[in-house]
């Protein structure tokens, strides 16, 4: 493995989108959350042992008015199923990727 520092270590580098899937698999990013949001709300979640939720979860309703509150002027309808999404979000909007070989020590958020 490389010294390089890996990207996603504390949930730095990714983004979370706040989606709904409406109709015949038509996703829709609600919001983005970043970093101190999902601090806010994971305790909410059932991840095992994911911390920074790098996987799709989807969003209980008791969490629901918590997200309600993170996301000013977006009216969250109870009736739609909603989910978090990870994905990088690197300086400058490039990739990363381990070097040849190299394993990452955590899963790496899909861009």
């Amino acid at each position: 493995m490389s010294a390089r520092p890996y990207p996603f270590h504390e949930g730095k580098n990714v983004a979370w989108d706040l989606v709904v899937w409406r109709g015949d698999f038509e996703r829709v990013v609600v919001a983005v959350l970043g970093r101190e949001d999902i601090v806010q709300v994971r305790g909410g979640f059932d991840r095992g042992d994911d911390v920074w939720m790098y996987n799709v979860y989807p969003v209980p309703d008791a969490v629901l008015p918590t997200i309600a509150d993170l996301v000013p002027g977006v009216q969250l309808d109870r009736e739609l199923e909603y989910f978090i999404e990870a994905r990088q979000d690197m300086p400058g909007g490039e990739l990363w990727c381990p070097e040849r070989g190299e394993l990452p020590p955590g899963h790496v958020p899909p861009p």
